[in-house]
């Protein structure tokens, strides 16, 4: 017969569940149609890497590549610095 789960160590479990999946890697990897914030990157604010690539989504040309960004913030940043975002390695 099984023994009831006491509330703390139900709560534990829960616990360890939410850490589990908060610590999964996260694949910042594009598919078709997104593209990698390099601002967001660089920053590791997970949250926004990847950003759908659509007609009004924040963009900037730097040595003939197009950069595409979460936010025009992000954008402003690059631009005031692309060097530094688009030196960010894998990208």
């Amino acid at each position: 017969m099984r023994r009831p789960r006491s509330r703390l160590a139900r709560l534990a479990a829960l616990l360890a569940l939410g850490l589990a999946l908060a610590c999964r890697p996260v694949d910042p990897l594009p598919g078709p149609g997104e593209a990698v914030d390099c601002v967001c990157a660089y920053n590791r604010d997970l949250a926004c890497v990847v950003v759908k690539t659509e007609p009004d989504t924040p963009r900037a040309e730097y040595q003939g590549r197009t950069y595409w960004f979460c936010s025009e913030g992000c954008r402003q940043a690059f631009l005031k610095d692309p060097r530094k975002y688009a030196a960010k390695p894998g990208r």
